[in-house]
């Protein structure tokens, strides 16, 4: 019992960690792939900003299941013009919580949440 007292607590701490691992890198691929979504959509969009905040708004709701995604997702687009061959910069940011925010290595994260932020770069394509 006395091994068992002295073990499980820094056991606990460690199989949290790798879950907590797991939430970021999961998020992380998903706004990744949100945001290159949202470029390519809005490449060949007549409407590029509206497409692109509905395309990564689909993709995070079917890639992040069961959480609240809509109120912690931000999505940015920069569209300098609708020219072909002017880039267009998408950035979606998702807040992950932080299970231990009061612990020193995740001081950082005032809010409890982690901002996990994906970009993606793309030219307007030309319209046929």
């Amino acid at each position: 019992m006395l091994e068992l007292a002295l073990v499980l607590p820094v056991f606990l701490l460690l199989i949290a960690g790798i879950i907590q691992f797991g939430f970021m890198l999961n998020a992380k691929i998903a706004v990744n792939s949100a945001a290159y979504e949202a470029a390519r959509v809005a490449t060949v969009s007549e409407d590029p900003y509206n497409a692109a905040i509905a395309a990564a708004l689909d993709y995070a709701g079917s890639n992040l299941p069961g959480w609240n995604y809509s109120q912690r997702l931000k999505t940015n687009v920069d569209i300098p013009g609708t020219t072909p061959g002017t880039p267009l910069t998408v950035t979606v940011i998702y807040q992950v919580p932080v299970f231990f925010s009061n612990l020193k290595p995740f001081s950082e994260y005032d809010s409890n949440f982690a901002n996990i932020k994906g970009t993606s770069v793309m030219r307007v394509e030309e319209k046929e």
